[in-house]
């Protein structure tokens, strides 16, 4: 599945994390009166049992959190990467323009300032479908276009030696791009986050049965679980959404904005 197309990554995050706090306090609550309601006075190697048994159970839930927290911090980390790479590499290619006479170094700047400006486009856009796949594609068509020009020019003796370098970089650039566009697609599916909220809402339960003492620091405490249970997951889903999310790649996009500067100096 296309991670824009996701369900959880095109729902109001703020939303969804409200609601799953709600429904843990809800089933804290139940669970709380169904065990004021069914517990009866056990020996104690049975409530020892139970007690592992939830234990188990919170430690599942834990486990979860911090795979899924893991998944995404190196989604994260690894669409940063990428980003560094494919500017890198267009700015190489922008540099190997220099070393053609000045007519075509200039059609090679136009066309590579054309391409780098859609590709911030393309990473300024949020999860507006059409937006991406028009500035991908326009950016694809200057890519042609620079390739096109690249290609001929090789064909030509007195361009050959400058043809040999900016092919390469030119190569690098296309593949980074296709990286970057597929890398931003892979966050952690569904499945796995579905799983992680109804673990959430079966441990507020469980936690709601054991601890049936009315006292203000039971309350403190159960509340905090939920609460904290509840930031971990919204920071988690968000830091695997970099296109609407909190936190965002602004150190690693700039250097795209940054390679606009070189088409300031001719």
């Amino acid at each position: 599945m296309n991670s824009i197309d996701s369900f959880f990554y095109n729902t109001n995050l703020t939303v969804l994390i409200l609601v799953l706090f709600i429904g843990m306090m809800a089933l804290l609550k139940l669970g709380s009166l169904v065990g004021d309601k069914l517990r009866k006075p056990i020996d104690e190697k049975n409530n020892s049992i139970n007690t592992t048994i939830v234990g188990s159970v919170l430690a599942l839930f834990a486990f979860l959190l911090g795979f899924t927290f893991s998944m995404s911090g190196n989604r994260f980390e690894t669409r940063r990467i990428n980003n560094i790479t494919e500017a890198n590499a267009i700015g190489t290619a922008i540099s190997r323009a220099d070393l053609y006479p000045p007519p075509v170094r200039d059609s090679f700047r136009s066309d590579f300032k054309q391409y780098t400006l859609a590709r911030i486009h393309y990473f300024e856009l949020d999860n507006d479908l059409t937006g991406i796949n028009n500035a991908n594609q326009q950016a694809k068509q200057y890519a042609t276009f620079i390739w096109n020009r690249a290609s001929a020019l090789a064909l030509k003796s007195q361009t050959v030696f400058p043809a040999n370098l900016m092919v390469p970089a030119l190569n690098e650039m296309m593949d980074s791009a296709n990286s970057n566009n597929y890398g931003e697609k892979f966050r952690v599916p569904d499945p796995i986050i579905i799983l992680l909220l109804s673990i959430s809402l079966v441990c507020a339960f469980f936690v709601g049965y054991y601890t049936v003492n009315k006292d203000w620091f039971n309350r403190i405490m159960v509340f905090g679980f939920c609460l904290l249970s509840c930031l971990v997951i919204y920071t988690t889903i968000d830091l695997d959404n970099s296109r609407t999310g909190f936190i965002k790649h602004h150190t690693s996009l700039q250097a795209f904005t940054d390679l606009i500067q070189v088409f300031d100096h001719p």
